[in-house]
């Protein structure tokens, strides 16, 4: 089997892991932007990370697993924007009221856990693991910022959420909820042996899922 062979193998699409039913195939390895965007919109959940204020003498960085969506099911609700339904009493919450600057990693490990549906690059073996550069690796940089509760946007995202992650709807209402927006800055991306790319936004913005 040639390098290219094996790249084409390590590439193939899969469905995601979530409730919804028609989301889109990877796109090919080439097509960076459109992984990313794919990423954005496909998986459930990933490490916002904020600089710390537990600690007031060490600015560390902390990292909080968190769900998110990009907008509801379909490729065509797919905004390609990160958001957040989060609670004002959560740490990375509380950070951000001091420094809105934040990282959003996600990794196609994200899908494991279904034999028809995982990446097989990601699964830790012989030749595979969530760092082997074919298992595909975005990380978002930007300033989180709160959504109007009043706004068109608010409520469309909310229904996202409550679609995707239905268990959000019956979350206490005691907790501060909002939703967050993550105003992307920067997109790291690697999905392939090569190196990492530094994806151009509007790139990524333009794509149709």
């Amino acid at each position: 089997m040639t390098f290219s062979n094996v790249l084409s193998a390590l590439t193939v699409g899969y469905a995601a892991a979530s409730t919804c039913t028609d989301l889109p195939k990877k796109p090919n390895f080439l097509n960076e932007e459109e992984t990313a965007r794919w990423m954005a919109h496909v998986m459930d959940w990933g490490v916002l990370s904020t600089i710390s204020t537990m600690n007031s003498t060490l600015a560390a960085p902390f990292g909080n697993p968190y769900s998110f969506v990009d907008g509801g099911c379909g490729g065509d609700k797919s905004t390609g924007s990160i958001y957040f339904y989060a609670s004002g009493m959560d740490q990375s919450m509380i950070d951000i009221e001091s420094n809105p600057k934040v990282s959003f990693a996600l990794s196609e490990a994200s899908l494991s856990g279904d034999d028809d549906l995982e990446q097989k690059a990601c699964v830790v073996g012989p030749s595979g693991d969530p760092e082997n550069p074919p298992c595909a690796r975005a990380v978002f940089n930007g300033a989180l910022s709160k959504l109007e509760n009043d706004s068109d946007e608010y409520t469309t995202i909310q229904e996202a959420f409550f679609e995707r992650h239905a268990s959000m709807a019956d979350w206490p209402t005691d907790h501060s909820w909002f939703i967050g927006k993550l105003e992307i800055e920067n997109i790291w991306l690697i999905d392939i042996y090569g190196g990492a790319k530094t994806l151009d936004l509007d790139k990524y913005f333009g794509v149709a899922l």
